[in-house]
């Protein structure tokens, strides 16, 4: 089953694409978060053309208090509903680390600037190893 990884923010969606046969999530695009109708279009583009079956979005949660709802988590599960229009089941992912991670990674490769690409990657593939375990 094909699944899409979603790192909402603000300014940018991370979006990253991962599988249940290869348990392996990759980094796939940003998409600029100007316009709801135009980012539900975007992933709706994606969903149909990479046959997606199921969305896993980032929700963070507090370190010191993991049952905490935060403002941040509020408007990304607000994110989640409008992405509810799309049909297809909606998974949450502890995103508590896929920041730092991805940055991790950018320095890694050399590069600069935030990758949210990278996070959705992160976030995504904590799914799919939580889910289904990790043969790597």
């Amino acid at each position: 089953m094909r699944i899409l990884g979603i790192d909402y923010g603000r300014v940018r969606i991370g979006v990253a694409l991962g599988d249940t046969e290869t348990k392996i999530a990759s980094p796939w695009r940003v998409i600029v978060n100007e316009d709801m109708d135009d980012v539900l279009h975007r992933l709706g583009d994606i969903i149909k053309q990479e046959r997606v079956e199921r969305l896993v979005i980032g929700i963070p949660r507090p370190l010191h208090d993991q049952t905490r709802e935060t403002d941040q988590a509020r408007e990304i599960r607000q994110f989640a509903k409008q992405l509810a229009t799309l049909g297809l089941p909606i998974e949450e992912e502890n995103e508590t680390w896929s920041t730092a991670l991805a940055a991790t990674q950018v320095k890694e490769m050399g590069e600069r600037g935030k990758r949210d690409d990278l996070a959705a990657a992160a976030i995504l593939q904590s799914y799919l190893d939580r889910q289904l375990g990790s043969s790597r």
